[in-house]
């Protein structure tokens, strides 16, 4: 197993540099460790969650607790950590507490909680975000990301509690807690889906790989998955850190792709990585080019398609790549459009799992998961998937992306961000709403359609689109283009940034 060679425990006191402002974005509430994320955060939404039970009328409540790498985050529970606070806080109200007793991936919290019947799931991450945040996710009984209903009813009740004596004042003596480990149950749970749904071979390692969990908690899962592997494996970032060696923890960031595609290339090889929850992946080929998820789910559908599984409908949002869409097209599969978060594409994959019918859930930002599996984004399984059909069909990655491009033409992706720290949320909102007269003049081009559901999106006649929508976990706007021209992405992503200037177009 992984080492342990720094995650930092002790976090600031309850009340030192407290910034209050609870808020659920798209996945949790993150923040800054010591300022907008403290013992003080993690104790009141720990009583408002206790609240919620109560409200609900959910007597003698059960729930897992599951986290990564972060500081703060102690599998030995020690005093004056975010464990600590958050499972002492919930056995003072009364909760039953499972807790994880190493560091947990968000889609084994997610398995976990379906599959042992607990009333939510609670998970201390902040994803992909730097070091220095950390973060609070639910997932309801069903493992799915808590819906908006539940985040917003926690929410109000935790600010509520914020500088309430039940939390500043709150006592929380040291009592018994009850660890779990679900580890080899999840990996039965992959090899099952990837056996049985997708009629695959478990992949047996028998190449060579490079593999980047970041420092994560994905790294148990790797390392049990590769366990009898008879080929060899390259580690990088594989022992537990908080500062995740200095490095991006995003496995789809561009420093991440640029630095497993050198080392593809030097040993001609397939790398894959995780974000240290687990929850994201990340795919690069033998020539060392990047893979992007929508690709890797475009192979993923194009297998099954070839092999008669059949596919009900496949959950997008409005950041994902126009491929989805034509591939989905192509095989006349359903595609469903939604908001940016993968809560939205929960009905989706309910209603598929309840009909026994198969549904993928797709993210440009490497989320991915399927009907049968979770209803919160799988790190490990799009790989598993993708390692099992070049084994099946004894082909190269990078000939599986080939075949991809050669058939739907290939398209290039672009993601960039704004930080705002000095722009108000109203200012953002009047920004991201600007009518299409102003827009034909900021882009000089013909202009097909405008959605404002989530952010600004314009598509082109051509297909083009480009996005910009605030971040929902950090102080930033992201823009997201696409084009099958580079440049032409690339103006896309330009032109928006001068929404943001000192004397934006407005009209």
């Amino acid at each position: 197993m992984g080492v342990q060679v720094q995650v930092l425990s002790s976090v600031p006191s309850i009340m030192e540099n407290t910034l209050k402002n609870i808020t659920f974005g798209t996945s949790g509430h993150r923040g800054i460790i010591g300022t907008s994320f403290t013992t003080q955060h993690i104790v009141s939404i720990a009583i408002a969650i206790a609240r919620y039970f109560k409200a609900h009328g959910i007597d003698h409540p059960k729930v897992l607790v599951g986290y990564d790498t972060r500081a703060g985050n102690s599998p030995r529970l020690d005093e004056n950590t975010y464990t600590y606070g958050l499972t002492q806080t919930l056995i003072k109200y009364k909760i039953q507490v499972d807790f994880c007793d190493s560091f947990a991936p968000t889609p084994l919290i997610s398995w976990a909680v379906k599959e042992h019947d607990y009333h939510l799931g609670i998970i201390l991450t902040a994803s992909h975000n730097p070091p220095n945040y950390n973060g609070i996710k639910i997932n309801d009984s069903n493992g799915a990301p808590a819906s908006v209903e539940i985040t917003h009813w926690i929410q109000r009740e935790a600010n509520a509690l914020f500088d309430s004596a039940d939390v500043t004042q709150i006592s929380l003596p040291k009592k018994p807690v009850n660890k779990i480990n679900y580890n080899q149950g999840f990996v039965d749970q992959l090899q099952k889906i990837v056996k049985q749904t997708f009629q695959l071979p478990f992949s047996d390692f028998s190449d060579e790989y490079v593999i980047d969990p970041k420092c994560g908690s994905a790294i148990h899962i790797w390392k049990l998955l590769t366990a009898s592997a008879i080929g060899t494996i390259h580690w990088k970032n594989d022992r537990f850190s908080s500062d995740f060696n200095f490095e991006i923890p995003n496995p789809t960031s561009k420093d991440t792709i640029k630095t497993l595609g050198t080392l593809c290339k030097e040993k001609q090889c397939v790398a894959f990585s995780n974000d240290p929850d687990a929850d994201r992946h990340a795919m690069v080929d033998e020539l060392g080019n990047s893979v992007s998820p929508e690709k890797i789910a475009g192979i993923i559908i194009h297998y099954c398609m070839k092999n008669g599984i059949s596919i009900a409908s496949v959950a997008t949002s409005l950041a994902n790549s126009t491929l989805v869409k034509k591939i989905c097209t192509h095989h006349d599969i359903q595609c469903h459009e939604t908001n940016i978060g993968f809560k939205y594409f929960t009905p989706f994959l309910l209603n598929s799992n309840n009909q026994n019918k198969l549904t993928l859930g797709i993210e440009s930002s490497g989320g991915f998961s399927v009907s049968p599996h979770t209803f919160d984004k799988c790190g490990f399984l799009p790989i598993l998937l993708i390692l099992g059909i070049m084994k099946k069909t004894t082909t190269k990655l990078h000939e599986l992306s080939k075949e991809i491009d050669e058939q739907f033409s290939e398209f290039t992706f672009v993601e960039d961000a704004l930080e705002l720290p000095n722009t108000s949320d109203l200012d953002i909102k009047e920004r991201l709403s600007i009518k299409k007269p102003t827009l034909d003049r900021l882009f000089n081009l013909d202009i097909a359609t405008i959605n404002y559901n989530d952010g600004l999106k314009i598509t082109f006649p051509n297909d083009d689109w480009v996005l910009c929508r605030p971040s929902g976990t950090e102080p930033l706007v992201r823009i997201y283009a696409e084009s099958n021209n580079k440049d032409t992405a690339n103006y896309y992503i330009h032109q928006i940034k001068g929404l943001f200037s000192k004397s934006p177009l407005l009209g």
